[in-house]
């Protein structure tokens, strides 16, 4: 923190982490008059972040509304999309949905909302991870040193942040990823049938390869191997010294403890357990934090995460149904060859929802 903003000994809210969902309940609570809030991030902007780079329109317009153009940042519609089974291209869908930016991360993009987060005076400390919490005496420890009063907190720090000591984590899914140098063609390539239940993905844009797996975790496989493996049967060989991984959440977890300990984003589950998608779910969910905690009114989050909670509950019936080895096979091998128009619009209308 600033010498010239030193970090006081209470604050109205306090909130853990300065990615999407932090940051937009962050700017949320000042657009309802709350103006003492920190934000604490145990990392320093820019920052890494494991992901395809891929943002939706509804992502994009959200975005917007709380005053950032993703196309300020390179985003820009890749419009060759190709689903891909067993190392096989099945169809070529015209992309609709689906918007990245050059570097294929979200690096720039969160960077710039960092960037719009402190113009407006939103209180960021950096490098200052949570260190402990005493939830009976509304304290935080950030850094080191730092002790600090609350009436309201907010963790907005992940699947596996230190505030999921009080939420059930047993159940993930896992993502890795790898971004290297490479002259393969704009396009995106959604891989199935590589990892059990989760998909591979590989976007080339302008000189920049994003390769990653995901699946859901399980502690006996070898998924390094399995990165390898993939980019051998992909004729690629890049270092593999900067691959990165992550966690994501299965399910929707407790949204509020008690009245005045909030959940947003991935600390919440606000992520959909089949596309892996969260940035839009994680924006609203700090919107409605921020609502909920200018109105005195825990239940704003809590119907948000029930309405959350239905949803991915359907939608992980359809993962499940999917990764059905003979269900794969039928919408691979007969959907995509004589129903191409069907799968096109589910892609387009689906998946634009996310």
């Amino acid at each position: 923190m600033e010498g010239s903003n030193p970090i006081k000994q209470h604050y109205h809210t306090v909130i853990i982490g300065a990615g999407p969902a932090g940051l937009a309940c962050a700017l949320t609570l000042l657009e309802h008059g709350v103006e003492d809030v920190l934000v604490a991030e145990k990392y320093a902007f820019p920052r890494d972040k494991c992901c395809a780079g891929y943002i939706t329109r509804k992502t994009d317009r959200e975005y917007k509304r709380l005053g950032l153009d993703p196309a300020d940042c390179g985003y820009t519609l890749i419009k060759d999309f190709r689903l891909y089974f067993k190392l096989k291209c099945r169809q070529r869908i015209d992309n609709r949905f689906l918007l990245t930016s050059r570097e294929i991360n979200r690096v720039a993009l969160d960077d710039a909302f960092y960037r719009l987060a402190k113009a407006r005076g939103v209180r960021i400390a950096e490098n200052m991870p949570i260190t402990g919490h005493d939830p009976e005496t509304k304290t935080v420890v950030i850094g080191k040193t730092h002790t600090i009063g609350y009436d309201n907190l907010v963790f907005a720090d992940g699947t596996l942040g230190f505030g999921s000591i009080s939420q059930n984590t047993r159940r993930r899914n896992l993502a890795m990823q790898l971004i290297f140098p490479s002259d393969r063609p704009d396009g995106i390539e959604i891989h199935f049938g590589i990892t059990k239940r989760g998909y591979c993905w590989v976007s080339s844009f302008k000189g920049v390869t994003n390769v990653g797996i995901t699946d859901e975790y399980r502690e006996t496989a070898n998924y390094r191997d399995v990165f390898a493996a993939f980019l051998k049967d992909l004729g690629m060989q890049p270092n593999m010294s900067s691959l990165y991984s992550a966690f994501t959440p299965i399910g929707v977890r407790k949204p509020v403890i008690g009245d005045h300990i909030y959940y947003v984003g991935d600390a919440m589950g606000a992520c959909d357990p089949f596309t892996l998608s969260g940035v839009r779910n994680g924006l609203v969910s700090g919107e409605k934090a921020a609502q909920a905690i200018a109105a005195g009114n825990p239940g704003i989050l809590k119907r948000y995460a029930r309405s959350l909670g239905v949803k991915f509950f359907f939608t992980r019936g359809i993962m499940k149904l999917f990764y059905v080895r003979w269900i794969r096979r039928l919408v691979f091998d007969v959907g995509c060859r004589f129903l191409s128009g069907a799968v096109t619009f589910f892609f387009n209308r689906f998946l634009n929802k996310k």
